[in-house]
């Protein structure tokens, strides 16, 4: 067999990675929507909402919309009736973040982004 030799360069050569800003998000679910406010690079706040079908067979993509659209963040706020925000923790694991970043609220809702941004704000 042949092959090719491939050189590394030395270890100062190569530049460290620049460590992403991590910010939080919050997530109010309910049956028919949710909505997702989380904090962008710079300060200031980024508003989703995505519809929340009705129909099982639909809501894992949804769920997979409102979890990828959470993004980077360090935490991440779950507030809604325990069903629905138990699907959508399970996403969010499963795309990547770790389960002890996500923080879940009883249903005091139904939020709409002030409230969220209020708990954004004190989400430690």
């Amino acid at each position: 067999m042949h092959g090719t030799i491939r050189t590394r360069p030395a270890p100062s050569l190569i530049p460290a990675p620049t460590p992403a800003e991590r910010h939080n998000a919050a997530i109010w679910i309910e049956p028919g929507r949710a909505l997702v406010v989380r904090e962008l690079d710079g300060g200031g706040t980024d508003t989703l909402e995505v519809g929340i079908p009705s129909l099982p067979a639909v809501v894992p993509p949804a769920l997979a919309a409102v979890a990828h659209h959470v993004g980077n963040a360090a935490r991440v706020l779950v507030i809604g009736p325990a069903d629905l925000r138990t699907a959508l923790e399970r996403e969010i694991v499963a795309i990547g973040h770790r389960p002890d970043a996500i923080r879940d609220g009883a249903a005091d809702g139904p939020a709409d982004r002030e409230v969220l941004l209020a708990k954004l704000r004190r989400l430690v």
